[in-house]
């Protein structure tokens, strides 16, 4: 077919048209395409700017949290405040603003320690301080209302795996059954003292770091979302409660391992009991109180002069000159005999007690009963000397001048009157001695083969002496003519007094001085004290001192005993030292406002001190609702320890301070026996909260939730964002990082 030329060229110039056209939409594609790529280049590059930017922050945090020497962590310092700082492009936050706080992740540095352990907390509340078992985990609301107990208890069975007891079930996977079954602590939480394997499947023996059997730990928080009916929405509302993070270390304010008071010797804790400022001499007798505290025998340690205090009795009164007389007719003597002056002397002596005691004393009178029956057979030798002198009527004179020596004046005369005078009366002294001892324990206590040694001698005792019952060591030194029945044990000016035991340790030792007064007893006021507080006419023999006030520091009234309280168990927590006798008339140490609970920092339970403890809480850095989980904290004073940080931005130095806020001693002022010891609301009642929390919190963390967002900023906005989570442990030496992830976006 033929075309005209205008034809072709018309042709031609459709088909460049169509190539051009081609050619331009290729390159625009290719330019579009460029600049996707450019842009996703771009965009690359600002992820990775954003995520070594919020890199930047986690490093930035760690330096802070490295370089925080402080002996606490607390919600004011400069690591909690946080930081937002400009770098290149963009910044790298710690720092949430307001308008995050809906955000999931929200960024900043978090204690861990303020948060319960899912790991180690228990689904009641118990008293006994021993383990971090005994946070509730019930106590956080969002839990409780939609798990209720029962999933509560769902979340200890699935850590505990399928056989549902911590450990290998039936068995003691940490070899304590012996001690726990003993040691007078509910070790199991389930409300009974050492029954039989209390040892055995206790929440002690689960340890998340290297369980037993098929114990099943969490090793992440977001695992709890398994157990049934936490969903995503309650793990949202749950999450910044709960950890399975948090530990601490027995270590002191100056970085010292702390000593173990269940088996440290007197002079450790002495030695220790010193740092804190307490003097020696008290120092000393808190030491061997302690051991003896602890201990399940009877026998008292004694350390530098200082004994300690057992359930034993004590030296509780000295009567060592009272003294009367009798006087008799010659002829009385001689038709009455040893029967006679037995029974003048028992006349005499009980009438001259209730003149100066005007008191009935059964006890006494019947020791004077006895102690002179045991001079008979001494008396029956002298009194028939008298009685032969007298019957001899050829040698009446003779003897009768004998007899008399050179007490009558006219015996020296060269002649005797014509007719002998009138024989005068015979007169017989009588002294006696009492020592009491007094058991103000609860439990009888069997003194057979005890001694009482003076610098007079020794006196061997027997039998026992009943709760809060009194024993007398009675003498009677009965002398006439010039003659002696009997021995003193007690020396009339003073004497020291020791008691020992069947083992020979020194129980008590006792000193007066009484220049040799008639009829003064020394008498103590807590018999715990080693000497006399006052000195009495006929004193108190067989009944309560006369200074007898325990009400003036520790007691509620005179009838009050708690303060006498020796466990003879291991300490189950720190705060069971403020049941130690401080060597102070009626008072154990003091643990509240003004107290000595700086020893607190010092001292610890663990049974090996060097073995992190998990799960303790920072009281500084905790929030209502955790607080609200150790035992004895409710509303009330959750929200007074968060105040008394707040009040002047002053954090809890160290676990004792906590004594300082004045609620704690609530349990001392609630009229309820909170320790059931059956008396209400006496002075170690005021530390009844403390002891049930003193093994269970902290005032400084090791282990942080750091949350750093890097952001690329360009014409003034944001043009890329990375979250990065980490956990970092600096109780580690390195420190370790123990989980670190990018977040998604919220």
């Amino acid at each position: 077919m033929n075309y005209r030329k205008g034809e072709s060229g018309q042709v031609i110039l459709i088909l460049v048209v169509i190539l051009l056209a081609l050619l331009t939409t290729m390159g625009i594609s290719f330019l579009y395409r460029m600049r996707l790529e450019q842009r996703a280049v771009s965009n690359y590059t600002d992820s990775v700017k954003a995520y070594y930017l919020a890199e930047a922050g986690i490093e930035k945090a760690i330096a802070q949290l490295r370089n925080d020497t402080n002996e606490y962590d607390d919600l004011y310092e400069s690591w909690a405040i946080g930081f937002k700082e400009d770098l290149g492009e963009g910044n790298y936050n710690i720092y949430e603003d307001v308008e995050n706080e809906e955000s999931k992740n929200k960024i900043g540095i978090f204690d861990e320690a303020a948060r319960i352990n899912v790991n180690m907390a228990g689904e009641d509340s118990y008293n006994d301080g021993w383990t971090p078992y005994e946070i509730n985990l019930g106590a956080i609301k969002a839990l409780n209302e939609e798990l209720s107990s029962e999933g509560i208890e769902a979340i200890i069975t699935y850590r505990c795996g399928p056989d549902g007891a911590p450990g290998v079930k039936g068995v003691d996977d940490d070899g304590d059954n012996s001690i726990l079954s003993s040691d007078g602590t509910d070790n199991d939480a389930d409300g009974v003292v050492d029954e039989v394997d209390e040892g055995i499947d206790e929440p002690d023996e689960f340890c998340p770091h290297s369980p037993y059997g098929d114990d099943n730990p969490f090793d992440t928080l977001e695992e709890i979302r398994l157990i049934p009916g936490i969903g995503e929405a309650t793990f949202e509302k749950i999450k910044n409660y709960l950890t399975i993070y948090s530990y601490d270390k027995n270590i002191d304010k100056q970085g010292k391992l702390r000593i173990n008071i269940n088996k440290a010797s007197p002079s450790k804790i002495s030695q220790t009991l010193q740092e804190v400022g307490i003097p020696p001499d008290k120092a000393d007798q808190i030491a061997v109180n302690i051991v003896d505290f602890r201990d399940e025998d009877d026998f008292p340690t004694e350390y530098r002069g200082k004994y300690g205090i057992e359930k034993t009795p004590y030296i509780n009164e000295v009567m060592p000159h009272f003294t009367t007389s009798i006087t008799a007719a010659a002829k009385e003597f001689a038709k009455g005999g040893v029967k006679f002056l037995m029974d003048k002397a028992k006349e005499k002596i009980k009438e001259k007690i209730r003149e100066k005691i005007k008191e009935k004393v059964p006890k006494l009178e019947e020791e004077v009963e006895r102690g002179i029956s045991t001079k008979e057979k001494e008396l029956e030798k002298e009194v028939e000397k008298i009685i032969k002198d007298l019957n001899e009527e050829d040698e009446e004179m003779t003897k009768f001048f004998r007899f008399l020596g050179e007490e009558i004046a006219w015996a020296e005369e060269a002649k005797p009157p014509a007719k002998p005078p009138k024989k005068p009366p015979i007169k017989v002294k009588i002294e006696a001695e009492w020592i009491e001892l007094f058991n103000p324990y609860e439990v009888p206590c069997k003194v057979g083969g005890w001694q009482i040694k003076t610098s007079l001698g020794t006196r061997i005792l027997g039998g026992e002496i009943s709760s809060h019952g009194y024993k007398f060591i009675f003498n009677i030194v009965i002398t006439f003519l010039g003659k002696t029945v009997g021995k003193e044990i007690l020396g009339n000016n003073g004497d020291t007094v020791i008691l020992k035991n069947k083992r020979r340790d020194t129980v008590d030792k006792v000193t007066y001085q009484s220049y040799g007064a008639p009829w003064s007893a020394f008498e103590k006021n807590d018999p715990r004290l080693r000497e006399f507080v006052s000195i009495l006419p006929g004193g108190s023999p067989g009944f309560r001192n006369w200074f007898w006030m325990p009400q003036v520091a520790e007691g509620k009234d005179k009838d009050d005993y708690s303060s006498f309280y020796v466990k003879n168990k291991p300490f189950a927590n720190i705060g069971e030292i403020g049941f130690i006798h401080s060597g102070r008339e009626w008072q154990t140490i003091k643990l509240g406002q003004g107290g000595d609970w700086q020893m607190l920092d010092r001292i610890t339970v663990a049974d090996s001190p060097e073995k992190p403890v998990e799960g303790r809480i920072n009281i500084n850095t905790a929030s209502v609702p955790v607080l609200e989980a150790l035992p004895g904290i409710d509303s009330y004073l959750s929200r007074s320890i968060i105040r008394y940080g707040n009040s002047e931005k002053k954090p809890f130095n160290e676990i004792g301070e906590i004594l300082e806020i004045l609620l704690m001693t609530k349990s001392g002022s609630n009229g309820k026996d909170d320790d059931e010891d059956g008396y209400v609301d006496e002075a170690d009642e005021n530390e009844f909260v403390f002891r049930g929390l003193s093994n269970l919190i902290t005032t400084r963390s090791n282990c942080f939730t750091l949350i750093s967002r890097g952001e690329v900023i360009r014409g003034g906005k944001v043009v890329a964002e990375k979250k990065i989570k980490a956990v970092v442990d600096r109780g580690s030496s390195p420190l370790k990082i123990k989980y670190y992830r990018e977040l998604r976006e919220d």
